[in-house]
């Protein structure tokens, strides 16, 4: 092997040096000629004689025993330090002690029950009165006389509800765009205001505009803007035993009562899709939980542990979350030992959650948090009403 190198070294050399063009020697020189010239010509060359041999040297070298390339050495990972969770105002509506925030201001009144799509809450009044707004316009009452709570679609554009003012209950609904409109009464004969005295709700709306209602025995899907709005679903006979519990980034959330009813704390429900015809198509099994929600890119899920937020329970002091597919558990910690309050906690984006924490022992005052599911840590923010 060294004999190969030598010979090899040989040749190029006296490539090298057949190539090169000697200069013929200077003149003397006068005073308007530059000697820096002539006294670089040698060091110039001999340098570049010597970076050819060391670098041939290194690429025989290089190839081993084997003549064969060998890879270039891995870079040093570059370490950062861990990133921080802001504490920036938060860019969507959220509830504080009953103080409703949306783009930085305060909504006047006490606001419970938030539910947010986007930039648009929606929300109830102590009056059992509902509404929906969104930064820099006046809030908007929910027309006639709300049965249960109404639902929000998971990007704010449309809601849902039934309305029972005039004895019967009316399937309705609107478009909270600023140039929406309403979407005027579902064409559904007869439908009772309750069954076995459980009032009809509505559990979830979609991005598309589908409406569903459930009831003790009813289950239907109005695909309120799809063609005439004329088409109604029976999900008892396209999806027997499966009952709609909301509507997600990611999904619909459904348990299955096939065996009987039950609901999200004891069994294990599953994220699903819905056709047009009402096939309900299992995504994902999920955990059971007290209370959900999913980012708004739809990739992760933050909950309630089941059994922990029931009853005169007003907040916890952890969330699970964890990623919607299935995954490794992220606690998240309440700030200073205190608590999420029930139904307070609502995704920025598909990172950063923000939720209303109460101190320890205490159902009411606290501040806003904000969690980022990826470092897994929660602050408290500052309190607008303070400013």
């Amino acid at each position: 092997m060294t004999t190969q190198i030598e010979d090899m070294l040989t040749r190029e050399l006296h490539d090298v040096a057949g190539a090169v063009q000697v200069p013929p020697m200077p003149a003397l020189p006068t005073e308007e000629s530059t000697p820096r010239v002539a006294r670089y010509a040698k060091p110039l060359l001999a340098a570049a004689v010597v970076a050819l041999v060391i670098g041939l040297v290194a690429a025989v070298a290089g190839r081993g025993g084997d003549d064969k390339p060998q890879p270039a050495p891995s870079p040093s990972p570059t370490v950062t330090d861990p990133a921080s969770v802001s504490t920036e105002a938060p860019t969507v509506p959220y509830v504080v002690d009953g103080r409703l925030y949306s783009g930085g201001e305060q909504v006047p009144g006490q606001w419970w029950a938030l539910q947010t799509g986007g930039e648009v809450w929606l929300a109830t009044q102590s009056d059992g009165s509902w509404w929906w707004g969104r930064p820099g316009g006046e809030p908007r009452r929910l027309e006639g006389e709300v049965q249960q709570s109404p639902a929000l679609s998971p990007d704010g554009r449309y809601v849902a509800w039934i309305d029972v003012s005039s004895g019967q209950a009316v399937l309705t609904g609107a478009d909270t765009q600023p140039a929406g409109e309403g979407f005027g009464a579902a064409p559904i004969e007869d439908l009772p205001t309750s069954e076995e005295g459980v009032g009809l709700t509505v559990p979830a709306v979609t991005n598309e505009g589908d409406v569903f209602v459930t009831g003790w025995r009813t289950r239907l899907m109005w695909r309120a803007q799809f063609e005439d709005q004329r088409t109604v679903v029976d999900l008892a006979e396209t999806a027997p035993g499966q009952r709609v519990l909301q509507a997600t980034a990611a999904g619909l959330v459904v348990v299955d009562e096939s065996d009987g009813p039950t609901d999200s704390a004891t069994t294990a429900p599953y994220l699903a899709t819905v056709s047009g015809e009402g096939r309900i198509d299992e995504v994902a099994q999920l955990p059971t939980f007290d209370s959900v929600e999913v980012s708004t890119g739809g990739t992760w899920l933050v909950r309630s542990a089941a059994g922990t937020t029931v009853g005169d329970v007003t907040g916890t002091g952890t969330l699970q979350a964890q990623p919607t597919e299935g995954g490794d558990e992220v606690v998240l910690q309440a700030p200073q030992g205190g608590a999420f309050g029930n139904s307070s906690w609502h995704w920025e984006d598909d990172d950063n959650l923000i939720a209303w924490v109460m101190p320890a022992g205490r159902d009411d005052g606290g501040q806003a948090a904000r969690c980022n599911i990826r470092i897994g840590d929660c602050v408290l923010l500052d309190d607008p009403s303070q400013r």
